[in-house]
């Protein structure tokens, strides 16, 4: 088992967990990493890059043969690759009174790859993907 931190689609109630991690029951807690949150121009997730901001997520507890195939799904070859669409990073992780709670791997976006720059939007200022998801929902209607 491997506890990681997620910010995006592997959020519980996302596609990602619903696909990978629902039937593990990995959930643990909510938690915070620093970065910054944005859109991704043309995809249905987020980018995490380098900042100070507090960044909503969640601690799984995840089996090693399923975090295998999230490292594939999340397009992680391997370290310092610039291929990787995201490189895993550990980060400090924090809980919401900004005490440090953990030391966990985080999928962060590669502004290495010059293709992936391109694609990063606007920054979520919400800091929380699924609330930016449901503030999109509602202003669409």
């Amino acid at each position: 088992m491997r506890r990681v931190f997620v910010y995006g689609t592997l959020r519980v109630g996302m596609y990602n967990y619903e696909y990978y991690y629902k039937a593990h029951d990995t959930f643990r807690r909510y938690a915070y990493v620093k970065g910054s949150l944005h859109a991704i121009r043309g995809k249905a997730y987020p980018a995490l890059t380098i900042g100070d901001e507090m960044v909503l997520g969640e601690i799984h507890e995840v089996p090693d043969d399923v975090q295998n195939e999230v490292d594939l799904m999340e397009g992680f070859f391997g370290e310092d690759r610039i291929e990787n669409e995201y490189d895993k990073v550990f980060c400090t992780i924090y809980d919401d009174l900004g005490e440090e709670i953990d030391h966990l791997p985080v999928y962060f976006y590669n502004l290495r790859n010059p293709e992936n720059r391109k694609l990063v939007g606007d920054v979520i200022s919400c800091n929380d993907y699924v609330k930016y998801l449901e503030i999109r929902k509602t202003e669409e209607r």
